[in-house]
């Protein structure tokens, strides 16, 4: 596995993000020429795609997409990608993808950060975190209802931006700063509900955050994204309206989460974690190389689950 250690941090390199992702993905293609790695390579980033595509490569697929249909990036990617295939992280990137001509199919995202798990608290607080597709202004109007509640509340905007700490009442917004991985798992770890304030779009993003708050056994409430739509599923993930007061429905999902910190991880455990999006990845790979024996596969296992279900029956 090659992994580029120093990238630029939040993706920029003198104030570019082009510049900055373009060139961490070209020192990582780079390398694996250097070590005569003859493939095939699996990006689980599309620009490493595009720089191996530019590096003389054609043996890759891809996870991700990351880009609006449309927008100058999902051109860039769609010529300089090809037909190789892209496992995709929501149903909404696969269909334009798809539909210019690409080869794409969408898999839920996992990982496992190795964030602690929950920590005891009676103080409601709300953690928001990441900058990807965040709506602004929905992060201002719970500023405003957090600073206006008559109840103690706690909001923690790990958005990046400059540090800093209001105070209104019984009830305190924290911008932490910028922070590293592990410095953001430790904090999300405080609060006792994480929410996900999305602008409505169709690339996936806030799924990291989303994951990494189900791996420390918080639920979660996030605003209505055709990007994360699929990712809407079990108890412990809320969709929240916009349009209505935000504190009342957060509370409500972090009251009716209560005590149920370990059923939450072993939700993460079960389809969100590493292990489990390595499996879907594997599986849609095997359907773009291999369609027949996939198919095969598919079939053998329904076959499995029609016995079981007959036996149990």
């Amino acid at each position: 596995m090659f992994r580029q250690e120093s990238t630029a941090v939040n993706g920029k390199r003198l104030g570019s993000r082009v510049l900055g992702i373009g060139a961490d993905s070209f020192v990582l293609a780079l390398r694996t020429l250097l070590w005569n790695c003859r493939g095939p390579y699996l990006a689980n980033n599309p620009w490493i795609g595009v720089a191996l595509r530019l590096t003389g490569r054609r043996n890759f697929a891809v996870t991700g997409i990351y880009a609006e249909p449309g927008s100058r990036s999902w051109r860039i990617l769609r010529r300089l990608v090809g037909d190789v295939p892209v496992v995709t992280l929501s149903e909404s990137e696969t269909a334009p993808w798809n539909g210019s001509g690409g080869r794409s199919i969408a898999v839920l995202y996992g990982n496992t950060f190795g964030y602690p798990k929950k920590q005891p608290s009676d103080e409601f607080h709300i953690f928001v975190g990441g900058t990807s597709d965040r709506d602004q202004e929905t992060i201002r109007l719970l500023e405003q209802e957090v600073l206006a509640s008559s109840e103690p509340v706690r909001l923690t905007l790990a958005v990046g931006g400059t540090a800093g700490e209001v105070v209104s009442g019984t009830s305190v917004v924290c911008r932490p700063g910028r922070l590293n991985p592990d410095a953001f798992g430790d904090l999300m770890s405080t609060a006792t509900v994480v929410f996900l304030p999305l602008r409505d779009g169709t690339r996936a993003a806030g799924h990291m955050v989303l994951v990494g708050a189900l791996e420390t056994g918080l639920p979660v409430g996030v605003t209505p994204s055709r990007g994360m739509k699929e990712y809407v599923q079990g108890p412990s993930i809320v969709l929240c309206d916009p349009e209505m007061p935000l504190l009342p429905q957060l509370r409500l999902v972090s009251q009716s989460a209560e005590g149920n910190d370990e059923s939450i991880r072993c939700f993460w455990q079960e389809v969100f974690s590493l292990n489990a999006y390595i499996g879907r990845v594997g599986e849609a790979l095997e359907a773009a190389y291999h369609p027949v024996r996939a198919e095969r596969g598919r079939r053998t296992r329904d076959q499995r689950g029609i016995q079981l279900h007959s036996r149990r029956d």
